[in-house]
């Protein structure tokens, strides 16, 4: 069988920059405007863009972004010593800076009661709205966090 032709290498390359090009505008962090009716334009979140974190028991993180929303991260298990963190890392498991999807990210943090590294695995994660998001928003302007485990997170992409 014969070498591709030029066609189908450039026919290939074509799509690899579209697909990097609409790779790059998907990590912007900001909810696209492009949503389709019905669905939650704010399903998805951008770690960098987040200002605090709460564990209300050792299986799930609400992690609250720069603009006001809330997400509920639940854990694979018991993310033991969790709520003892003052802060934690959500390292992407794509490479990519939004977080969508179960498995898309990890949660990195140190014990302070062992003071030892540990990792949990993101297995859902769910946009809060309504009065179920208000519990966990801090108003703007406002330092004050809940008397629950808060603390602050910061992000990190897979090598």
């Amino acid at each position: 069988m014969g070498k591709p032709g030029f066609a189908v290498v450039a026919a290939v390359a074509v799509l690899c920059v579209a697909a990097v090009g609409g790779a790059s505008l998907a990590m912007t962090g900001k909810p696209s405007s492009d949503v389709k009716p019905g669905t939650d334009r704010y399903r998805c979140f951008d770690p960098t863009f987040t200002r605090g974190f709460q564990t209300p028991d050792d299986h799930t993180i609400i992690v609250e972004s720069d603009d006001n929303q809330a997400y509920e991260l639940s854990m694979a298990g018991p993310c033991f010593g969790l709520d003892n963190s003052f802060a934690i890392g959500i390292r992407s498991r794509t490479g990519m800076h939004e977080v969508c999807d179960p498995f898309d990210a990890d949660i990195v943090f140190h014990d302070n009661g062992f003071g030892e590294r540990r990792e949990c695995r993101v297995m859902s994660i769910r946009h809060l709205t309504g009065d179920e998001a208000a519990k966990y928003i801090t108003p703007p302007k406002s330092a004050a966090h809940s008397s629950s485990a808060s603390g602050s997170a910061s992000s990190s992409s897979a090598q």
